[in-house]
């Protein structure tokens, strides 16, 4: 019985400390939120670019990328461990918005950090804690790796 008292206390700590980086995070994006202009101009549909091909990049650059170089980026930071495998289904959710499923899409260059804004700002509006990490991290990687020296293929 005080086994069951114990873990019982425990979850409920580990549930406190959920809620309280839920709120945190949610405080955060809304105060950034706040302070930030608008990413999408008005000539453009937020999320993408005009449907050109994307250039081959150097440097992460989440804003005008295509699904198949955000892809290879995830492969490698997997690989590489900057990238918990728990956080793999979020980019691969943006690919996958990106492309609709048509291999066709998938050299157009599109602006995943928006897409990824865009995914956290609806969770924001539902309330939707589960969906506000999930976001929330992905938005927080992409801040974190943005502007870094890509691997480049090899010939």
């Amino acid at each position: 019985m005080k086994t069951n008292i114990s873990l019982f206390d425990t979850l409920q700590q580990i549930r406190s400390q959920q809620h309280n980086r839920q709120q945190s995070l949610l405080a955060s994006y809304q105060q950034k939120d706040k302070t930030k202009d608008p990413v999408a101009t008005p000539d453009k549909t937020p999320g993408k670019t005009p449907a050109e091909p994307a250039k081959p990049l150097s440097h992460a650059d989440f804003s005008q990328m295509s699904a198949r170089q955000l892809g290879q980026w995830l492969q490698q930071s997997l690989k590489s461990g900057k990238i918990a495998p728990e956080q793999e289904a979020v980019f691969k959710t943006l690919i996958y918005s990106a492309t609709a499923g048509d291999a066709n899409n998938s050299d157009k260059a599109f602006n995943f950090s928006e897409k990824a804004q865009q995914g956290l700002q609806s969770a924001i509006k539902r309330k939707d804690s589960s969906a506000m990490l999930f976001w929330g991290n992905a938005v927080q990687s992409m801040k974190k790796y943005q502007g870094e020296k890509l691997p480049q293929p090899t010939a």
